[in-house]
């Protein structure tokens, strides 16, 4: 198994899609990073040299997540849009060895990519003199919410990727979510309730987000473990009986 990961991250890393994706989650965070300073002195921007801005420049790697989930999509549909599949199922016949291998590699780039786009608007910040270098107990809190973020969305890109097949659906269905579903509930009250449950309201609960009604870090951690499970499960069935001869 472990050489099988080790192939996948080699996999991972030589792929220009992997790049093209990170490139995107970086020039994202910088024009985060860009506009929050941009906004230093306004009548609701925090104070200049605050633990709040440092919070706030934080949280801009959070921009990064969608690429990091396109990434885990892409690690599984690939194999299939670019027909490798085939050749890769007969070196390893044990199709769940392969989506399990597939959802390890990405879980292990998912937190180094958190800790490069936390560290970016970070530096930015700290080189244009508008926050101070500190590493107390929420910078801490931030940065492990983070990595366990990244890597918990890592994850979920693979379970959508193994439950469908289809690559260009595969990466429409979370953008559709997140972009359109997840922003027009909050305008609906009935659906005030259910929001700290859907995948962005468990996200920012992991994230140390503080909202009405946040879950604890450990009952967010529970939700999107079943979200995961819940595809791969459903994905990986699809996987093993489909015929990609």
């Amino acid at each position: 198994m472990t050489a099988l990961v080790r192939a996948e991250l080699r996999q991972l890393l030589t792929t220009r899609t992997t790049w093209g994706l990170l490139t995107a989650a970086l020039l994202l965070c910088l024009i985060g990073t860009v506009l929050v300073l941009g906004e230093l002195g306004g009548i609701e921007a925090p104070p200049r040299g605050s633990t709040q801005l440092r919070d706030t420049l934080l949280g801009v790697s959070g921009i990064g997540l969608l690429p990091v989930l396109l990434l885990g999509v892409v690690a599984v549909t690939g194999e299939f849009h670019h027909r490798t599949a085939t050749s890769t199922f007969l070196v390893v016949p044990d199709r769940r060895r392969v989506i399990a291998a597939k959802a390890l590699a990405c879980a292990l780039v998912g937190p180094l990519v958190a800790v490069l786009l936390t560290a970016v608007p970070y530096a930015v910040g700290i080189l244009a003199g508008a926050v101070d270098l500190t590493f107390d107990g929420r910078f801490m809190q931030l940065l492990g919410g983070a990595v366990l973020t990244f890597a918990c969305w890592a994850l979920l890109g693979v379970g959508f990727g193994a439950a469908v097949r289809n690559q260009t659906v595969a990466v429409a269905l979370p953008l559709l979510w997140f972009g359109v579903v997840e922003q027009l509930a909050p305008s609906y009250p009935a659906l005030q309730w259910l929001l700290p449950w859907l995948p962005g309201g468990v996200t920012a609960a992991l994230g140390g987000g503080r909202f009405p009604g946040a879950l604890p870090v450990w009952a967010a951690l529970l939700v999107f473990v079943v979200y995961a499970l819940a595809l791969f499960l459903t994905g990986t069935r699809r996987i093993v009986r489909l015929d990609v001869t």
